[in-house]
């Protein structure tokens, strides 16, 4: 089989040829397991000489962004270097070593004995750090929304370090540029693939910085959400579309009954109100209706 490690990379001279060459000390172990190594680094715009002391350290592939478009975007180029590299298995893997190397072997085995399709770290039965109050309180709230979004049994929801199969390989959908972890596990949950979560290190950063900010969870709800759009639109438009139609008739009955006790000069009082909700329901209905069956043809 042949496994495809991508690293994201930005700016870290300071440590992608240490990372690299700590991943490169894997190949004789996995090549025991029968799967072959490449490494492929994606320089997401970096201004340093990232993409230099990759090649020097032995990477297999570099792939290059012209200026800086985010994680999302730079897994996004990785998954799509390891599918037309016709790779079996892609691991994301962080280029700042806060996940341990050794941890691979393992990370892929549900893969390489064909009981998932994508395998995700859990960072928490194994941190060698107390990670800050706003992320532990971050990852928590979107550890549980990914969980009711997929029904699965996610204990961490943003890891570093994930699998992925062939299967998945080839159809994923990734649109946000901004953050990948929720977007894949939506998508994977909505293309019927298997999953499963190992236990994996984490450790403190040394170099770099993190990427995220006070601005991250309203972009990876707005990602979330087009994710979902594309994916299910019937589920979202029409879920949008009968809470309006509710909220006009609601108003309706609730202003017809006053009447009725005397308390109002007419039946409805906001008609023009009623009608705007009950029209604007009824139009996001038929729309995520018609984005429904569209997307049922294209996938005849």
């Amino acid at each position: 089989m042949k496994l495809a490690i991508l690293i994201p990379a930005f700016n870290e001279s300071g440590m992608i040829q240490k990372t690299i060459a700590q991943l490169l000390a894997l190949t004789p172990r996995l090549q025991e397991m029968g799967v072959e190594l490449q490494v492929f680094v994606v320089d997401d715009g970096s201004t340093d000489n990232t993409r230099q002391l990759a090649l020097e350290a032995g990477a297999h592939q570099v792939v290059e962004h012209a200026v800086n478009m985010g994680l999302g975007a730079a897994v996004r180029s990785g998954l799509l270097a390891a599918r037309e590299a016709d790779c079996d298995i892609a691991v994301k893997f962080d280029a700042d070593l806060q996940h341990d190397p050794a941890d691979i072997p393992v990370l892929i085995q549900p893969i390489v004995s064909n009981r998932a399709d994508l395998v995700y770290g859990n960072r928490f039965e194994r941190i060698s750090y107390r990670m800050p109050l706003m992320r532990r309180m971050g990852n928590l709230v979107f550890t549980r929304l990914t969980r009711w979004l997929t029904h699965w049994p996610i204990q961490d929801g943003q890891p570093g370090i994930f699998a992925a199969n062939r299967r998945y390989l080839s159809q994923f959908y990734l649109p946000g540029d901004y953050n990948y972890t929720q977007q894949i596990l939506v998508d994977a949950f909505h293309k019927g693939m298997r999953f499963a979560q190992i236990p994996v290190a984490f450790r403190p950063r040394t170099t770099g910085h993190s990427f995220i900010s006070l601005k991250y969870p309203f972009k990876v709800l707005g990602q979330v959400f087009m994710l979902m759009a594309a994916l299910r639109p019937l589920r979202v438009f029409g879920s949008l579309g009968f809470f309006f139609i509710f909220l006009g008739s609601a108003i309706a009955i609730g202003e017809i009954l006053s009447w009725w006790q005397g308390l109002g000069d007419k039946p409805v009082q906001h008609v023009n109100a009623v009608m705007a909700l009950l029209f604007f329901g009824l139009q996001t209905f038929f729309f995520g209706v018609l984005a429904h069956l569209i997307m049922e043809l294209r996938k005849k």
